[in-house]
């Protein structure tokens, strides 16, 4: 299964609420990305540890959170 999505501003990528269900992605999850340097796609996997903090997430340099962007209605 292959998706495409754009990245936006400040590096954003949009997940839409139904790729996050088909994928079982949640807000808060922490996501392993992983670039093909011969590809120009992104494979993403939920992390082993949810549990690490953003300074460690940011540490290991390919892992990212899942944030929500959309204000609240």
């Amino acid at each position: 299964m292959s998706y495409s999505v754009e990245i936006i501003n400040n590096n954003l990528l949009p997940l839409p609420d139904e790729l996050c269900a088909e994928l079982g992605f949640a807000v808060g999850d922490i996501l392993v990305c992983e670039i093909d340097k011969d590809r120009s796609e992104m494979r993403m996997v939920k992390h082993t540890d949810q549990t690490l903090t953003d300074e460690q997430i940011l540490a290991a340099g390919n892992l990212t959170r899942v944030i929500n962007t959309m204000p609240d209605e």
